[in-house]
Order: structure tokens, then C-alpha cells, then sequence
């Protein structure tokens, strides 16, 4: 059974930018089935809903509702908060884990006789910064979503906080890439075509191997980079990271360093950071007539699988 969507343009119109308005409805049916930890996992979860992230408004709850299953069947302990950021909210008792998903940056816009321009802020202030920092560096765990063009910088704070290099804009590398029409598309990202790096400890300490993903389904992000031993998805040598201007010319950048997911410790805690952030939504898209699954119950891929091992890492369970 499909439920119909009726916000579309607030749910998915970051997500499908270059393509414009898309029709979409929430896939209900798929199911992953996997051994559970529920016996010995005592540890929490906490989803930011406060910072005009995906959650916070509470449909954008349901296109993640297998996420959610999942977290849940796999013992965890699941809290939404639209408090500030702060030690407080964060403390280690109560949290295990932080989750930012989808970090647009707040706009204002300045406008005096003929002059307009755009003023970009994150809605990140300097002390929840910090305090995310300081969360991670004593043991926690962050796992955050980036938003892509023209959203994408609301996370950079925290990016630079961490050493993170960030483009804004989409990935595309046409060896690789599959779009329908415009330059957000997709990857179907695995071990053979190099994209997926099994070598990262969340793959080498997973505790079920069943679960280590063969595909991974990647729809069009922002670009990342830090170290090479960071990557769990990289994107392809030679990829272009297109940022549409002002002026509708795309900037254009090609590099071979760029990933679409990179996980790393920070003293004593862990970090993932993914640029396409409806990679575990269960969402079906109308694209030309063709419905494209987005993404967690694609059939050609496992995403479901690279979701449950990055959170057992990241809670330090594998």
C-alpha cells in the first residue's frame, strides 16, 4: 500500500532540485530483515528537529519511517529534540548519538534602490558548534546529512569545525552518473566500480556480515572531501561538481578526491557525513512517467545495510 504525499514541494524540493517539482509518495511496504541487537543495545539516539533539518516538520518523519523501523528493531533508544544544541541537550547519560539530517542554511535577503544580494547563514550557532564538537570529541557519535545547492552551506560551520572540505552543488561523472534531464542524477556505487570502499572500519567491524552492502543506490549530493582513509562512498575519478551561479553558469570544479560519505574518529568519538540526504528515505519519485525509488528500498541496492552498520559504528556496538 502507497500513502500520497500532499507537501511535496516542501518535502522533496531540496532533493530534487535541478529537476524542479517532482511527484512522489511514501513507499510503505519494504521490510529489512536483519539479526538484531535489541538484547544488548542500551544505547540512544537523538534526531535534531530544530533547526528546519528534515524533521522538523513532522511529515518529512513519515518518508523515513523504515529508518526509523530500523533504529528501533535494532534496540536503540530514539529521541527527537528541538531544543538549542547545547551540553545540556547533549548530554553523554542521554545521548549516544546526534542526528542532523539535511543542514540548509537560513536566508536573508538584502534588497536597497536596484541592488539585491543574498545573506547565507547556518542555523547553526557559534556555541551549538561547539558544543557538537566538544559532544563528539568526549565519546559521542554524529551522524549528519548534508542539504545541496542551493541549501547546502547551513552545515559549513560544522564542516570547518571538523576539517571537512565542502562543494556545494552536484556531483556528476557521466561514466557513471544516470539523470533524467538536468545534472542531479544518480549512482549505483559498489566495490567493482571502486565507490565503495569496504576497507573503512564500518565494513571491516561489522558484526553481521550479511549486512555489508554489494550496491549502494546514491542520488546527486554535495561533494566532501578530508582524508583518503575517511571514504566509505567515493565518488569516481575526474567527477564535476557543478554549482549554478547567479548568472545560471555553472561553476564548475573536477577533482578525483571527492566523496559522497566519509566516516572518521574525533578523539574519542565518531562522525559520518553523507551529501545526499534521502539516502535512507523511503520515497518513490515521478520522473518522465518513471517511478524511481529514493532510495532505502531500491531494489538494486542495500542501503538499508550501509544504514545499520554506520549507526552500530558510530554507537561504538561494532
Amino acid at each position: 500500500m502507497k500513502l500520497a504525499l500532499a507537501l511535496l514541494i516542501i518535502l522533496i524540493g531540496n532533493l530534487t532540485f535541478a529537476q524542479g517539482t517532482v511527484e512522489a509518495e511514501i513507499d510503505t511496504t519494504y521490510n529489512y530483515q536483519f539479526k538484531s541487537i535489541k538484547k544488548n543495545n542500551k544505547k540512544k539516539i537523538l534526531v535534531d528537529k530544530g533547526h528546519n533539518t528534515i524533521y522538523s516538520n513532522e511529515s518529512g518523519v513519515v518518508t523515513a519511517r523504515e529508518m526509523f523501523r530500523i533504529i528501533k528493531e535494532d534496540g536503540y533508544v530514539l529521541n527527537f529534540t528541538d531544543e538549542k544544541l547545547n551540553a545540556e541537550t547533549l548530554k553523554p547519560e542521554s545521548t549516544d548519538l546526534l542526528v542532523l539530517h539535511g543542514m540548509p542554511n537560513n536566508r536573508i535577503k538584502l534588497k536597497k534602490d536596484s541592488t539585491s544580494e543574498t545573506l547565507y547563514l547556518s542555523p547553526l550557532a557559534n556555541e551549538e558548534v561547539e558544543s557538537i564538537g566538544k559532544f563528539v570529541f568526549n565519546g559521542g557519535g554524529l551522524l549528519l546529512f548534508l542539504s545541496h545547492y542551493p541549501n547546502g552551506s547551513g552545515a559549513l560551520p560544522l564542516l570547518e569545525a571538523f576539517n571537512v572540505k565542502f562543494r556545494d552543488g552536484y556531483a556528476n561523472q557521466h561514466q557513471f552518473h544516470t539523470s533524467k534531464g538536468g545534472k542531479c542524477g544518480h549512482f549505483l556505487m559498489n566495490s567493482d566500480n571502486q565507490m565503495v570502499n569496504l576497507n573503512h572500519e564500518i565494513f571491516r567491524s561489522a558484526i553481521d556480515t550479511s549486512t555489508i552492502p554489494e550496491n549502494i543506490r546514491f542520488y546527486c549530493g554535495a561533494a566532501v572531501f578530508r582524508n583518503p582513509e575517511d571514504v566509505i562512498l567515493g565518488f569516481p575519478n575526474n567527477t564535476i561538481n557543478y554549482t549554478p551561479t547567479k548568472e545560471n553558469i555553472d561553476a564548475e570544479e573536477v577533482s578525483s578526491s571527492y566523496a559522497g560519505m566519509i566516516g572518521f574518529k574525533y578523539g574519542l568519538g565518531r562522525i559520518i557525513i553523507c551529501t545526499d540526504q534521502g539516502i535512507f528515505r523511503s520515497l518513490d519519485l515521478f520522473i518522465d512517467g518513471e517511478k524511481i525509488p529514493v532510495t532505502i528500498h531500491d531494489p538494486n541496492s542495500e542501503n538499508a545495510g550501509l544504514l545499520l552498520n554506520s549507526l552500530r559504528w558510530l554507537t561504538k556496538n561494532q
